[in-house]
C-alpha cells in the first residue's frame, strides 16, 4: 500500500512538473488496429495524447522503442466531465520484461487539475524498463464513452501549435 502510493505520488509529482511543458496531441482518428498502433517516435519525451473510446471503439493501440532503464512515466488521465458521465477505461504495457498478458498498473481515481482543467489520474507506471526493445500500450473502454488521455515521458520536448491545440480542445469539449 505504501509503495503503491509512493508510486502514484511521484508519477504525480513528476506529470504537474511538467504539465504545462508537455507536447499535446490528438488522436481524434484513434488506433484501432494492433498491428497499425499509433507510433510515438520518442517517450521520453512528455507528451498527453488525446483520444475517445466508445462502442465500437473499444480499445486504442500505441507503440514505441525504448532501451532496457529507460524511465518511462506512463499515464491515463480522464478528464472530469468524461469520468462523471461514466468513462471508466484502462491501459495495459506490453513488451520486454513486462508479463506476457501484459502489465496492467494498478486502478486508482485521484483527482487533479492540470492547466485550468479537472481530470482523474486513472492509472501510473513508473519504473524503469526491464528490457530493450519494441513495447505496445493498449487504452481500453470498461465502461461509457468519453475523452482520455494518455501520457508517456517525463521530459520536456515540444509544445502543441494553435492548429493542434484547438483540436485537442474539440475533443475536450465533446464531454462537457
Amino acid at each position: 500500500m505504501l509503495r503503491r502510493m509512493l508510486l502514484v505520488g511521484l508519477g504525480l509529482v513528476g506529470w504537474l512538473r511538467l504539465a504545462r511543458l508537455h507536447l499535446g496531441i490528438a488522436n481524434e482518428a484513434g488506433s484501432r488496429e494492433r498491428d497499425k498502433p499509433f507510433e510515438i517516435s520518442d517517450p521520453l519525451i512528455a507528451q498527453a495524447i488525446y483520444g475517445r473510446l466508445e462502442a465500437g471503439k473499444e480499445a486504442e493501440y500505441y507503440a514505441f522503442q525504448a532501451q532496457e532503464g529507460a524511465r518511462v512515466r506512463a499515464l491515463l488521465l480522464i478528464p472530469t466531465p468524461a469520468y462523471q458521465k461514466g468513462l471508466r477505461a484502462g491501459l495495459r504495457l506490453y513488451g520486454p520484461g513486462f508479463p506476457a498478458e501484459g502489465l496492467r498498473p494498478e486502478t486508482t481515481a485521484h483527482e487533479m487539475r492540470i492547466a485550468n482543467r479537472d481530470y482523474f489520474l486513472v492509472q501510473s507506471y513508473v519504473s524503469p524498463l526491464a528490457g530493450s526493445g519494441r513495447f505496445e500500450v493498449t487504452v481500453e473502454r470498461e465502461a461509457g464513452a468519453g475523452t482520455y488521455v494518455f501520457g508517456l515521458g517525463d521530459r520536456e520536448g515540444g509544445y502543441a501549435d494553435a492548429a493542434m491545440r484547438a483540436r485537442i480542445e474539440a475533443l475536450l469539449v465533446q464531454d462537457a
